[in-house]
């Protein structure tokens, strides 16, 4: 224990040139101060370069496509864009049906329909991945068949609305 300690004396000097609340009295100090100031430049380039430069070289997406050939619309025929909304109709019922089922939130609409949001959006990202089209144009498939009233799979279109925000009094 008294060997650490007396090598821990040593050790006292060299601290000083740590602190840099005060000017060095030595030119190890200066050098010191110095290298500390050129690391901490660097590692600031470098993290500003990191977030800076993917802002600046970027592209800008590509346009989606509009309607090129009749049936045609986001570069899909409408028997595969009804397709992918048959999908996204039948994971929406299955999701409310689970949700009524396992009475989730203690049958607080809006946390339930904003649950099943959640869902929806993993799921869409399957779906992109699945047709390998972009998750905009699945949102954008989305939109197109409940405006268009397109059926679910119980035959009727889905709901264009959701309930509003009543916020829970408990959690």
């Amino acid at each position: 224990m008294r060997v650490l300690w007396r090598e821990w004396k040593k050790l006292i000097p060299y601290f000083s040139l740590l602190d840099f609340g005060a000017s060095p009295t030595s030119r190890v100090g200066w050098i010191v101060r110095v290298a500390v100031f050129a690391f901490a430049l660097i590692v600031f380039d470098k993290r500003v370069r990191a977030t800076v430069e993917p802002l600046l070289d970027a592209r800008p997406p590509p346009p989606l496509p509009a309607e090129e050939i009749d049936d045609y619309a986001f570069r899909l025929p409408e028997h595969e864009r009804k397709q992918i909304f048959a999908d996204i109709a039948r994971a929406e019922q299955d999701e409310r049906a689970r949700a009524i089922e396992g009475k989730t939130w203690d049958g607080h609409l809006w946390s339930r329909e904003d649950d099943r949001g959640h869902a929806e959006r993993t799921y869409f990202r399957s779906l992109a991945t699945k047709y390998r089209v972009s998750l905009s144009v699945i949102y954008l498939v989305m939109d197109e068949g409940i405006r268009k009233h397109w059926p679910g799979p119980d035959g009727t279109p889905l709901p264009a609305t959701s309930p509003p925000l009543d916020i829970r009094a408990t959690w």
